[in-house]
């Protein structure tokens, strides 16, 4: 009996975990303009209701307790506009306002791009001081380097039957990942050797701004939320439920659709897998930033052009 009971108490946490999860997504958006054309200006509004009214859950079902922390880093995601894609919430709303606007239009590139990214880092500050306030150390949330070349456990996605150190796993989907993100960059727009070389004294700020989306987005949607998971649903589950929370995230990247949220959940899964069996944040950091460093030049030659 005790057992029934505690099998279903686990149930009801994986199912509060997926259902925050996908409140939180970008899934409610991809639905209402793929289904209706646009989203209702109140839809926001419903799915902060019900993060609000789970979140009240944890703090008052003891079988949910576990998911406390993760679901209240999914509100701060939801309420600063990491979620929902930013369509609701603080940064959104500063970022749409007149006197950011008219702030932002009077700088160069360079500094608009960076002032952007320091002000979407806010929500990863919050989280991180919560979860230094909770007296959590920074290896229980995986901002540590790892063992970088702890094993690969085998898997059928990657085509592996034994264990591979992370050193050559890491550094062949490294180049593979940036390579691959490069040479789409060509074939979709190839500067001029001019624009290029205009573009130069930009590069230094196209790499620091790559250097903090890759903290940025490993920290906020894979390091912290795994971290808070992995007591209420195991490592697998962890694993899923922040995959399926990046993929649905790039629906409406770069490619868009179905074949981006496909390659983006690939992604997260290898990444979120590198950092659960490295202890550390080394090898997903350093392959999201490649890719990311090659995307902001990029940005920066386009912004010669453009001028």
């Amino acid at each position: 009996m005790r057992n029934n009971s505690s099998t279903t108490s686990r149930r009801n946490v994986l199912l509060v975990a997926w259902v925050a999860t996908l409140l939180t997504s970008s899934l409610g958006i991809i639905l209402w303009r793929e289904l209706g054309g646009t989203e209702p200006y109140w839809w926001s509004w419903i799915n902060a209701i019900m993060l609000v009214t789970i979140f009240s859950l944890t703090l008052t079902c003891a079988s949910l307790k576990p998911l406390r922390s993760f679901v209240l880093i999914l509100l701060i995601l939801f309420f600063f506009g990491f979620g929902g894609g930013w369509q609701f919430g603080v940064i959104p709303f500063v970022r749409s306002s007149t006197l950011w606007i008219s702030w932002e239009n009077q700088l160069p590139w360079s500094l608009s791009a960076i002032a952007t990214h320091l002000l979407r880092l806010s929500p990863a500050l919050v989280i991180l001081s919560f979860l230094l306030l909770k007296g959590r150390k920074r290896q229980d949330f995986f901002l540590a380097k790892g063992k970088i070349d702890a094993p690969v456990e085998p898997s059928r996605l990657l085509g592996m039957k034994k264990p591979e150190p992370w050193v050559r796993i890491g550094t062949i989907f490294a180049g593979v990942f940036a390579s691959v993100t490069f040479v789409y960059l060509m074939l979709s727009t190839t500067p001029s050797m001019d624009a290029f070389i205009q573009a130069l004294p930009l590069i230094p700020a196209a790499l620091l701004i790559a250097v903090i989306n890759a903290f940025n987005e490993e920290f906020t949607l894979r390091a912290a939320p795994i971290s808070e998971l992995l007591s209420a649903v195991g490592k697998k589950q962890a694993l899923l439920i922040t995959t399926a929370f990046f993929g649905l995230g790039h629906f409406y990247g770069v490619p868009a659709g179905l074949l981006g949220v496909l390659l983006s959940s690939f992604l997260g899964w290898f990444l979120g897998k590198s950092m659960l069996e490295t202890k550390g944040f080394f090898w997903a950091w350093l392959i999201h930033f490649l890719p990311d460093a090659f995307i902001f030049s990029f940005f920066a030659i386009f912004s010669v052009i453009g001028e």
